[in-house]
């Protein structure tokens, strides 16, 4: 049930993420009890939402649900942004679903994945010509900004990804071939992975 109070705390506190954090999960709790169970028992695996920060996918099999999720919210004095809002129905017969994103991802993992490759290739190739040929740079400041700037892009959101073990190999083989690139190692000098 919602308190009333006639104290906050400033959005830049730290407390107030947590307190938010909270109070949102309180309300998704009782999402969860409204909306029906999936008629599959693969369905009942995936959870009905999705959150990130402040921001929530839900997931569902029915538009009826959705005025179940919005009448909870409000009684949470929660506001569904309408400007920020979309409703995707994905259908295996239709290729369109491939190409919407979600919270910065695409929702195709492969699709994703050649993305994220894309941005991480961009990232590296920026970098590049600011620091990657300077030989005043440390090889461990290098790799240190590497991770933090480029990495961290390709791996972004990955969590979320199904990969078999052929995909991972060539996601791993990507990312040793961007560290090469820092390394200045070209062909024909071999190294074994486990050293790169």
């Amino acid at each position: 049930m919602p308190f009333m109070s006639n104290v906050g705390t400033p959005q830049g506190d730290s407390l107030s993420t947590v307190l938010f954090t909270i109070y949102l999960e309180n309300a998704l709790r009782e999402i969860r009890t409204t909306l029906p169970e999936p008629n599959s028992s693969y369905g009942r695996e995936i959870p009905n939402e999705i959150a990130y920060t402040d921001d929530v996918d839900f997931i569902g099999h029915d538009y009826a649900n959705i005025a179940k999720i919005q009448e909870t919210l409000e009684k949470y004095q929660l506001k569904v942004n309408t400007d920020k809002t979309e409703f995707t129905l994905l259908s295996k017969s239709e290729e369109d679903w491939k190409k919407v994103k979600k919270v910065g991802s695409l929702i195709d993992d492969n699709e994703d994945i050649e993305r994220r490759k894309q941005l991480s290739s961009t990232a590296l190739s920026r970098l590049n010509n600011l620091w990657l040929k300077d030989n005043k740079i440390k090889t461990a400041t290098k790799i240190h900004l590497y991770k933090s700037l480029v990495k961290s892009t390709l791996l972004y959101n990955c969590s979320t990804w199904a990969l078999t073990h052929t995909e991972e190999e060539k996601l791993n083989a990507f990312h040793r071939k961007q560290l090469k690139k820092i390394l200045n190692i070209k062909f024909p000098v071999k190294i074994t992975n486990k050293s790169l």
